[in-house]
């Protein structure tokens, strides 16, 4: 039911409740995700600058870290040890230069426990079955620098693991450092290590800080914004009617 209750510059405003539940439903749900996409904006800008000021810091020694500390991401660290390179894991889905292919995560035995180091990217195979090689060059104790890598939030899985896998290299969806921990049969420390370009073991390094660049969520905060603007000005032109002469 409609009725006048205000009459500007000859026109009528007409009460109508449908539109006006659905623009007081729907325009709190517009501002709230621009809002949250400038937020993940700050985040991110928050992310680089903190990469960049702890890549020029000098690496601390492995045994040195607070595996508790939550603030561990990015650090720089080096380590002593040798890559158990009869057991890894190959990370699915990772595309570089529109190709498909893996990431190469292999334990590292040092002196204060075992870390998966994360070597870079490799192509995968002419097929699915076929799995790339992940031979080492330089075998037995080698020091690595790289940073510890703490993942933002739980990470998008596209499907599960592959079944019976008996052999190695095995691949793998996502990091889950327990369930490789059980597959090594041995405990391992919480955070993967990505393992820095000049490393002799390093594959083909591109480490992106996050997963999608700052100014593409403001991009996406202007455009919810602009509904929001868009949703007003259809109810303002919906409820003042010309009058009728």
């Amino acid at each position: 039911m409609q009725k006048n209750v205000n009459k500007f510059a000859g026109r009528t405003f007409r009460f109508n409740w449908k539109m006006t539940l659905f623009t007081v439903a729907l325009l709190p749900l517009l501002i709230n995700l621009g809002q949250w996409q400038l937020d993940r904006e700050q985040e991110k800008l928050a992310a680089q600058r903190l990469y960049d000021s702890r890549l020029h810091q000098a690496p601390q020694n492995l045994e040195s870290i607070n595996w508790a500390d939550p603030d561990l991401g990015w650090t720089q660290v080096a380590a002593l040890g040798e890559f158990l390179s009869e057991k890894q894991f190959l990370l699915d889905n990772r595309i570089v230069d529109g190709r498909a292919g893996y990431e190469v995560i292999t334990p590292f035995v040092t002196d204060s426990g075992v870390v998966l180091v994360n070597r870079g990217w490799i192509a995968q195979g002419v097929t699915r079955s076929e799995l790339p090689s992940t031979e080492i060059a330089d075998s037995g104790i080698v020091q690595i620098v790289g940073h510890i890598y703490v993942p933002d939030g739980q990470t998008f899985v596209l499907g599960g693991e592959p079944e019976d896998q008996t052999s190695w290299p095995r691949v793998i969806q996502r990091v889950d450092v327990d369930q490789m921990s059980a597959s090594l049969e041995q405990t391992l420390l919480p955070h993967v290590v990505r393992l820095s370009a000049q490393s002799t073991a390093a594959l083909r390094i591109n480490w992106a800080v996050v997963n999608m660049q700052p100014e593409v969520h403001r991009g996406y905060a202007v455009q919810w914004f602009l509904m929001a603007f868009v949703l007003v000005v259809l109810y303002l032109m919906f409820s003042f009617r010309k009058l009728e002469s």
